[in-house]
């Protein structure tokens, strides 16, 4: 009960196949007088070729311009069936096509219900209409096989994302350490530098004393010269706790702190007179070149102590005959103070870091004179005002200290 048809489409670049069944014409001779007559050849009986059945992958013959790559398609075998003329026609054929097995798949899958399941061997896929059903069949095999690829190749990927996800967050884990690790290490060198600070005064205070109590018949004089040493050590004990206190406090201050109108010209002039004193005992001038009238919007006591930090820092790493220029000027919408010592140089690996809480740059300027706290107090100072710091340091201009703060005016 089945006419099964099996269709080839060809392309029009591709040569029509000769067949073989067709009598080729043979050319014409004309007779020479001069030759004998051939005798003539009786045709023998020779069997008609067989018929074979056209393979729908076959190459045309004669076509060599280029290699036919089997496609996922290939894989499919297309049927159409006929359930009235109970005919089926095979629209293409698969790489592992089965005659016996596509037809029993055939009678199996008209009988069913569904569009798509396994039969036989096969995954099909039906598609019925009025008098005919469409089907498609795969092999299970090739499914499985496309399957495991399939897995394979996810599996490959999801180990090349776990690896590309592992070193980009080993990446942004160390960047995110780096600023805790360096706070660390600034802490724990505070720690040991704070230790050595406080061991050092206590220590004199200590001897002196002992000194004093096991020497009664000591003199006036020499009793001042021990108790001035003493004082000296207290005063240096007490100068680093202020600052600790001072900084603890900054702080913890709300940001919003009430500013108001301050003439920066004579706070500067206030604070470098006040520091007459310690210019001159460590034979250091300071030239002012204060413009007059300008008025920035900050709390009082905080422009004073920005003022008072960066001249005292100042003359702190002016050498001996040196000279430190203190200038408060107007600039475009700013006022700017700057205080500027040419004897003292900051190294550039020192330079970004000197603003940070308990680091110690001055040591690579010489005897260390500090604790670490002044210049982060003075930033915390500025930026509760609204105001900024900066710092530049060359051989050929020394070390720059500019503060811009904002104009009343």
């Amino acid at each position: 009960p089945w006419n099964i048809v099996s269709e080839r489409y060809e392309t029009k670049d591709e040569p029509k196949a000769e067949s073989k069944n067709e009598p080729r014409p043979e050319p014409k001779n004309e007779p020479d007088q001069n030759s004998k007559p051939e005798p003539k050849n009786e045709p023998k009986d020779e069997p008609p070729p067989e018929r074979r059945r056209d393979d729908p992958h076959e190459k045309p013959p004669g076509d060599e311009r280029r290699t036919i790559e089997r496609s996922t398609y290939e894989q499919f075998t297309t049927v159409m069936y006929n359930e009235k003329e109970k005919s089926m026609s095979v629209i293409s054929e698969g790489t592992n096509y089965d005659e016996e097995r596509i037809f029993d798949a055939v009678k199996a899958v008209v009988k069913e219900k569904g569009s798509f399941g396994r039969t036989g061997g096969y995954y099909y896929y039906c598609e019925k209409t009025q008098s005919d059903v469409k089907l498609a069949f795969v092999d299970s095999s090739y499914l499985t096989v496309r399957l495991v690829k399939s897995v394979a190749l996810l599996l490959l990927l999801y180990l090349a994302l776990i690896a590309v996800i592992y070193f980009i967050s080993l990446r942004l884990s160390r960047l995110a350490t780096e600023p805790l690790e360096r706070a660390i290490e600034m802490e724990r060198n505070f720690v040991a530098d704070i230790s050595h600070d406080l061991k050092t005064p206590i220590t004199v205070v200590l001897t002196n004393n002992s000194i004093l109590r096991s020497n009664p018949e000591m003199s006036a004089s020499e009793r001042r010269q021990w108790t001035e040493s003493t004082d000296a050590a207290a005063k240096n004990m007490m100068k680093l706790v202020n600052e600790m206190l001072t900084l603890s406090q900054l702080e913890s201050i709300d940001r919003s702190v009430k500013r108001e109108k301050v003439l920066l010209s004579s706070i500067a002039e206030k604070c470098a007179l006040q520091l007459e004193s310690v210019a001159y005992e460590q034979e250091v001038t300071v030239d002012t070149d204060i413009e007059d009238g300008v008025f920035i919007m900050a709390a009082p006591e905080y422009a004073e102590r920005i003022c008072t930090g960066l001249i005292d820092n100042a003359l702190k790493y002016e050498p001996r005959g040196g000279s430190v220029a203190v200038t408060v000027r107007r600039a475009k919408k700013s006022a700017v103070l700057i205080v500027k010592n040419a004897g003292s140089v900051i190294s550039e690996d020192d330079l970004p870091h000197i603003f940070e809480r308990f680091y110690r740059g001055d040591k690579t300027r010489g005897v260390s004179r500090g604790h670490g706290l002044g210049l982060p107090i003075i930033r915390q100072t500025a930026e509760l005002v609204g105001a900024q710091v900066t710092a530049e340091s060359s051989q050929r201009s020394g070390t720059v200290f500019t503060v811009t703060f904002e104009t009343a005016e």
